[in-house]
């Protein structure tokens, strides 16, 4: 594999990640390529319809509309008198903007019809989710250098892509938010060690502003805190002083606090427009119904989306992080914290399957956390002198990655979900 690295490497005339951010995202474009030829998607699928439309919607109303219409947004649920509101807020807006707005442009100068729809828009949608992708395997990669090699944070990295589901929600459905949290919380895991190496006011904002854009995507992304507050701990007695310590660095969290609150001011603003209150629950009646009894089989094993059904990398992932917690090695302790609390609030939604999902997308974003384990189990199993170890661990990965992308290709929401439901459903996955 190392030799495969160098030998690429070559062909590309820049140096360290550079290059590798480019040769991602040219094979970003060739996966779409064929799963354009092969599945012949409307581009239209990027944007319209279901979560998708509720993310982008606030573009075309910001940039284009009377910001009257923002009273009745269409993909949003009704609100008072006539009015919608949108359930999703404008954190993955906010990172498609750039595209957006450089797709009007085109759109405008080629005599289109330049109302935010169109296929120039769509397109610009796969671009961000694609480039947002890159940018988190990057900034995955240097927060995983930090604790092994860089051969090893690479292979870590490309499992990750490769060998889960963010391959699906960044080619096949980048109009989703979990790309973009991934890309933020990827950054989020490479700044929160530099903080703590060098508290001050500019690495407490690099550590506020993606975990703030994060909680603006997905509000369950907040439970990444505990990783900040607990970061390079191994042990319950060692908790007091780090409160401690938290404490007397307060100038620096208010810094963080009215950086987070900059970050929020444009969907407040949209939250008091529309109802007249800052502060909204836009799920409305939908909430945290299973808090009493969550459901981890559905989340974990189940039939629609199960993480370790859909995810199998993530079986090696989990049972390695437990180890790791067990020896206190890499912050292992609060990473498993953090996943445990988000599975609990995962299986405690009102809708624990996440309805129509490629796997289980509502842990995406917090991949970049499992990445450790990945890593640290792919530098053990180098480490092994037994040759026959390693080309089994080797053949196992291929499956796993083969099977993933497989599921990529055949995964269709329209029809995916009407099929009579078992565990044999899925020996359809491997009919090439």
């Amino acid at each position: 594999m190392k030799g495969i690295i160098t030998k690429i490497s070559a062909f590309f005339p820049f140096r360290n990640l550079t290059r590798w951010a480019i040769l991602f995202y040219l094979l970003g474009l060739l996966a779409f390529g064929a799963y354009k030829t092969f599945k012949h998607p409307s581009l239209d699928k990027f944007v319209i319809g279901s979560d998708t439309e509720g993310y982008y919607q606030y573009l075309p109303w910001f940039f284009l509309h009377d910001w009257h219409d923002f009273q009745y947004l269409p993909w949003a649920k009704p609100y008072g008198e006539g009015k919608t509101l949108s359930v999703f807020t404008c954190g993955t807006a906010i990172l498609q903007a750039p595209f957006f707005l450089t797709a009007h442009a085109i759109t405008r100068l080629s005599n289109l019809k330049a109302d935010g729809y169109g296929p120039v828009y769509y397109f610009s949608v796969f671009l961000a989710g694609l480039f947002y992708a890159m940018l988190g395997l990057v900034f995955l990669i240097k927060a995983l250098a930090r604790m092994f090699n860089f051969s090893t944070a690479f292979i870590a990295a490309v499992l990750i892509f490769y060998g889960t589901n963010l391959f699906y929600y960044t080619i096949m459905g980048p109009g989703m938010s979990h790309v973009y949290s991934f890309f933020l919380l990827s950054l989020f895991l490479f700044t929160v060690p530099r903080f703590y190496d060098k508290p001050g006011i500019t690495t407490a904002l690099a550590v506020s502003l993606p975990l703030s854009l994060a909680v603006l995507i997905r509000p369950t992304n907040g439970v990444a805190v505990l990783y900040l507050l607990f970061y390079g701990i191994a042990c319950f007695r060692e908790t007091g002083p780090r409160l401690g310590w938290l404490i007397r660095k307060w100038p620096l969290f208010i810094c963080m606090g009215l950086s987070a609150f900059v970050v929020f001011i444009p969907q407040l603003i949209y939250w008091h427009y529309v109802t007249g209150d800052w502060l909204v629950y836009s799920y409305q009646e939908e909430g945290f119904s299973f808090w009493k009894n969550p459901q981890f089989v559905t989340v974990l094993f189940g039939k629609r989306g199960g993480w370790f059904t859909y995810t199998p990398l993530m079986w090696f992932a989990f049972i390695t992080l437990v180890w790791m917690a067990w020896k206190k090695i890499h912050s292992a302790p609060v990473i498993l914290l953090t996943i445990l609390v988000i599975i609990y609030l995962d299986a405690s939604w009102w809708a624990p399957t996440f309805s129509a999902s490629a796997g289980y997308r509502a842990l995406i974003e917090f991949l970049p956390f499992m990445a450790v384990p990945v890593a640290f189990f792919y530098h053990k199993i180098r480490m092994q002198k037994n040759r026959k170890i390693q080309l089994i661990f080797n053949i196992v990965i291929w499956i796993i990655i083969l099977y993933n992308i497989q599921f990529a290709f055949k995964y269709d929401s329209t029809v995916w979900w009407d099929w009579e439901w078992s565990y044999k459903t899925m020996l359809r996955l491997f009919t090439f």
